[in-house]
């Protein structure tokens, strides 16, 4: 019954648009669910009912909180993916205020410490 409820509850989460990738992810996100669910078991020495209780509950946490983390990791691949050319852009121009910035500090008498207004 524990599983059927694990199972209902964990279904509808996926990570790819491809049956074959999404299962595999999971079946791999699932496998590290349960090995630490079963360690943390383990050490706390439950058995019985409270054991196996315990148990579905840490691997059902352990299970969404990596399925959130491997989330958040593909948006942001997919986003650095997608806007390539404008975090280079962006990334090249901090690194130029951050050099003016340095020689400025260096240079007292430079035309960048000059006040505009």
């Amino acid at each position: 019954m524990k599983s059927f409820i694990f199972d209902l509850i964990t279904s509808p989460l996926s990570l790819f648009e491809n049956p074959i990738h999404n299962y595999i992810a999971m079946a791999v996100i699932g496998a590290i669910a349960f090995a630490i669910a079963f360690r943390a078991v383990g050490e706390l020495g439950l058995r019985g009912e409270a054991g196996s209780i315990a148990h579905w509950i840490i691997r059902l946490i352990v299970f969404v909180f990596i399925w959130l983390l491997c989330c958040v990791a593909i948006k942001i691949i997919t986003f650095i993916i997608n806007n390539w050319l404008v975090i280079i852009i962006s990334i090249v121009l901090l690194l130029i205020v951050c050099l003016m910035k340095k020689y400025a500090d260096s240079h007292p008498d430079s035309i960048l410490n000059k006040k505009l207004f």
